[in-house]
């Protein structure tokens, strides 16, 4: 019933068929309009290390991924969720540096 508070659902998935490992965990999103509750926008993200920016945590190694290297995975994928969703309000989005 809130007149100006947006709605975010977040779901991590992650497909037993395909996935080899909790590295290919995916993170979905649906904004929810205010009082309407209308989807506003969805996405998909993905615990890739090919992303633009300066910071190298650990190089991909073979096997099992370590866990600070996915936690900022997570970090960064969570970073690219809210970065569509500031977009979409058409708010300024903050320039990582």
């Amino acid at each position: 019933a809130s007149t100006d508070t947006h709605v975010v659902l977040i779901q991590f998935t992650l497909d037993r068929m395909t996935a080899r490992s909790y590295d290919d965990l995916e993170i979905d999103f649906v904004m929810f309009a205010p009082k309407t509750g209308k989807v506003e926008t969805t996405g998909r993200a993905y615990l890739t290390g090919a992303r633009k920016g300066p910071i190298v945590v650990s190089p991909r190694t073979t096997g099992q991924t370590g866990a600070l290297y996915r936690e900022q995975l997570l970090k960064r994928a969570g970073e690219d969720i809210a970065a569509r969703i500031l977009k979409v309000l058409n708010l300024n989005v903050p320039v990582m540096r």
